[in-house]
């Protein structure tokens, strides 16, 4: 495997898992962050799902459980009224039991940390550097940074988060991917002197939301403002305190303390939109993105930072597993993206329900609290925030032996939409450049297609059945052999059956 140099555009948590795995597969990796060091700023997030599953292959888990917060008993959040009375707990323990264990809450910048550790011993990290210029030739890309020096990569990869310098100079400006939730966030720490409910305390009216809870340090509480508003783009640090007041002046519960609470100094406020990135393509030439730079979910999906993380576990994973660097970047966006659009959707409907516009959706919200708190109803919070990771759930494999219009897929599983989506990528990028394409599915362990999927298997079905010349089905049960002649003509022009053993010459057959 040749041994590539990439540059890393952003120290956070995509750029530092992504550092990690490329130095694992033995790359040469260069980190760059703008800010002149770890930053100590953000606010709490549920860790679990794709990137705890990372987390656990990088050896992490321990690191992280030592910094977690919501860890005691009873603990979770709480949905307040005016006099700071629950009216709705969602319990900690309740949400590690439907995830199977695997949750945490962090403070984001805790996991950032843990990651930095992991790493910085192997990886070259240069704090307080940024790019200004970007230029690709078909041999390498050369980036030129603030202080006028230009250096050459073999690839560079965007991890810069949402509002991504490295998209800004190679893909377009913010606003052409930006798909604005309708609301704003705000979050700064103050000193924990009020007795809360439980470790997050949430307050709601009708188009407002604020919430305080306990962090890793002894006697500090974090705050975080949700409200609904219209788009002002970005808010400038002087400007940030009288935002947030105006917002939520004679706001019941603690909130007025709260307020006064708030840092003199607008530099230790963060405020910003609840925006998504939405884009066709995170790939252009030589540059990549990955994490929030690439598709931002934002917190509405509770999966900003596993994803994060995810995507830059697979994209050094395809690069390690192929030469053809343009078929690593294209195998990884066909794995990923489909599963951060599915996040983001599922985001986006629930968005309406985050910061209710109305009492009768406030009362709503409170009840749909209630009821998943019981653990018949338990499967809706999962369901609801696709909990499961997609290194373990994603049925399809792509086969190294793929080349050109040759593609193989290791079936293992239970085929969902995102795995319909995956191959249909795959196959649309190829016949970019070819008039057919001949398909070989290895059945390993089928296990059925995901309700939701079956329109997916319908519409491929349809849309490529002149387009796939040859299929080949390779497997030893006779699903497999049901499935090869189920294939003609439904999905292919010519498909055959094979046994496991007969592997090479199901390859033979696709390209005689």
């Amino acid at each position: 495997m040749k041994k590539l140099k990439i540059l890393v555009s952003g120290g956070g948590l995509a750029g530092l898992a992504l550092a990690y795995w490329l130095h694992h597969h033995g790359h040469e990796a260069v980190v760059i962050e703008r800010a002149p060091d770890l930053r100590r700023d953000g606010y709490g997030l549920d860790f679990f799902g794709t990137g705890y599953d990372v987390a656990e292959r990088m050896g992490i888990i321990d690191a992280l459980a030592k910094t977690q917060i919501f860890m005691d008993k009873g603990s979770g959040i709480a949905f307040v009224n005016e006099d700071g009375k629950p009216v709705a707990e969602l319990k900690t323990d309740a949400v590690r039991e439907v995830l199977g264990g695997k949750y945490m809450g962090l403070m984001h910048y805790n996991l950032e940390e843990v990651l930095y550790d992991a790493v910085k011993d192997d990886v070259e990290i240069r704090f307080g550097t940024s790019i200004t210029a970007v230029t690709q030739s078909p041999e390498s890309v050369t980036v030129t940074y603030e202080n006028g020096n230009r250096e050459t990569f073999d690839l560079l990869v965007g991890a810069d988060g949402i509002h991504s310098n490295v998209r800004n100079l190679v893909f377009g400006p913010e606003k052409e991917f930006a798909f604005y939730m309708g609301y704003y966030l705000a979050c700064y720490f103050i000193p924990d002197k009020y007795q809360l409910p439980a470790t997050w305390a949430n307050y709601t009216e009708p188009g407002r939301q604020v919430g305080a809870y306990d962090t890793d340090r002894e006697g500090q509480l974090a705050t975080l403002f949700l409200w609904q508003a219209e788009d002002e783009g970005h808010i400038p640090h002087d400007k940030r305190a009288e935002k947030i007041r105006t917002a939520f002046t004679d706001m019941g519960w603690l909130t007025s303390q709260i307020l006064d609470d708030m840092p003199g100094d607008g530099k230790d406020i963060l405020v910003d939109t609840v925006t998504q990135i939405r884009m066709d393509t995170w790939r252009n030439g030589r540059v990549v993105l990955v994490g929030d730079a690439a598709g931002c979910m934002t917190l509405i999906s509770g999966q900003g930072a596993s994803m994060a993380i995810g995507g830059a576990y697979v994209l050094a994973e395809e690069l390690s597993q192929t030469e053809d660097w343009q078929q690593a970047l294209a195998n990884f966006e066909h794995r990923v993206k489909p599963q951060m659009d599915l996040r983001q959707r599922k985001a986006h409907d629930f968005a309406k329900q985050f910061v209710p516009g109305s009492e009768l959706g406030v009362k709503a919200e409170m009840m749909m609290m209630k009821l998943v708190t019981y653990h018949a109803f338990s499967g809706l919070l999962k369901s609801q925030f696709v909990g499961d990771s997609f290194l373990q759930t994603a049925a399809l494999h792509r086969l190294p032996q793929s080349n050109g219009n040759f593609i193989g897929y290791r079936v293992a599983g239970k085929l969902l939409e995102t795995d319909y989506q995956t191959l249909e990528m795959d196959v649309d990028e190829t016949l970019q450049t070819a008039e057919s394409v001949n398909l070989l599915l290895q059945i390993e362990e089928l296990e059925g297609v995901e309700m939701r999927a079956w329109s997916e298997d319908w519409k491929f079905g349809r849309q490529y059945h002149d387009k796939i010349h040859k299929l080949a089905v390779v497997g030893d049960r006779r699903l497999s052999r049901w499935m090869a002649r189920l294939s003609e003509p439904l999905y292919a022009q010519d498909a055959k059956h094979f046994d496991l053993a007969e592997m090479d010459q199901a390859w033979m057959w696709l390209k005689s």
